[in-house]
């Protein structure tokens, strides 16, 4: 697991000792269930998540209830999202939920907007970690525009896949439709379709990576 710590910052090393001492003894340790909303539109802003262990999804609900994932963040990460608030270029709402159980340092949205007026390193920080998702959100947006149903399932087994450094992947079926912003039927036919052809395996509460190279295939060509 990565230990996300201040000190581990690019910022760092660039605040002044009192910003520093001012940081530490500011930030805030927090705990999340599975589940649980970390950042909504009917929520206070909260600040900047250096998340310390598990993951988060971010995402998007429609007025109609649907979701549409941007990106998931693990430990590691820092999530800049969850201060959406201050950030004049982001003008869209953001949902940001605990997908297991999620520890993270805060750093409180309002210290975190004094520092960002005081030092130029923190602002691009900040700037920068947000311009990351907003990357991820458009390549979002690209498959849901241009890919196919079976394409983007089988991206996003490739992609967790790589992420957990494991064939078998820990999902439900309502899990993964969320994920790729599609219905939960629709992707149940889907995966029966790649399980017929010897793609993957599908076991309860999960899918498990048979031929990889076929699953890539998919991606690039659209065809197995």
């Amino acid at each position: 697991m990565n230990t996300l710590t201040l000190e581990s910052l690019s910022f760092w090393p660039h605040l002044t000792p009192r910003q520093q001492q001012t940081l530490t003894q500011t930030v805030q340790r927090a705990t999340y269930a599975p589940g649980q909303i970390i950042r909504s539109p009917d929520t206070d802003c909260l600040g900047a998540l250096l998340i310390q262990s598990g993951v988060v999804r971010i995402y998007l609900l429609s007025e109609d209830g649907r979701e549409a994932t941007i990106s998931r963040m693990t430990a590691g990460e820092v999530c800049v999202l969850s201060a959406s608030c201050m950030l004049s270029a982001i003008t869209f709402d953001v949902q940001i939920q605990a997908e297991g159980a999620v520890e993270a340092l805060v750093i409180p949205v309002q210290y975190l907007a004094a520092l960002m007026r005081e030092n130029i390193y923190v602002e691009n920080f900040i700037y920068k970690a947000a311009a990351e998702r907003f990357s991820d959100a458009i390549r979002a947006i690209e498959q849901m525009l241009f890919y196919t149903l079976e394409q983007r399932v089988a991206s996003y087994l490739l992609e967790e896949s790589k992420r957990l450094g494991s064939d078998t992947i820990q999902v439900t079926q309502e899990q993964l439709a969320q994920a790729i912003g599609s219905a939960r039927e629709a992707v149940t036919r889907t995966l029966k379709k790649l399980s017929a052809a010897g793609t993957v395996e599908l076991f309860r509460g999960g899918v498990r990576v048979q031929d990889r190279k076929g699953l890539e295939r998919l991606v690039k060509q659209g065809s197995l």
